[in-house]
């Protein structure tokens, strides 16, 4: 009976090592925070490099989508923003919802430091992480 309690505490610790080695091959998500409102325009250099939104009819207004960080956001304009990691193989995973102003105008993103930005009454609504 103690060998099979050895056999499977080995087992179990084999199992942790190897689930912690996969974990860490995949990027971490970091969330998301409302960082600033800023009046319009923006630097150049940062208007220069921006990606703008699709907006689409329907239920979803706009969406943008991060190749690099492989993010998916999506706005709607009853005020929410939610942000979907793409997984290989397993499609979308939501990981996160955020308050957003109502009714934006445009919605735009930086590549370089993964800041998005929302237009709305006339100011520039930063979230980033």
């Amino acid at each position: 009976m103690e060998k099979i309690l050895q056999i499977t505490a080995v087992f179990v610790l084999l199992m942790l090592i190897i689930n912690r080695f996969i974990r860490a091959l995949e990027p971490r998500y970091r969330p998301y925070n409302y960082l600033t409102r800023v009046k319009p325009p923006l630097a150049a250099e940062v208007g220069q490099r921006l990606m703008s939104a699709v907006f689409e009819a329907g239920q979803v207004d706009a969406f943008l989508l991060d190749e690099g960080r492989q993010l998916l956001f999506s706005y709607q304009a009853v005020g929410s923003l939610t942000i979907h990691q793409r997984k290989e193989g397993r499609g979308l995973k939501e990981m996160q919802w955020l308050a957003a102003p109502l009714d934006c105008t445009g919605m735009a993103l930086d590549p370089e430091d993964g800041k998005l930005y929302l237009e709305a009454g006339g100011f520039l609504f930063v979230y980033g992480n």
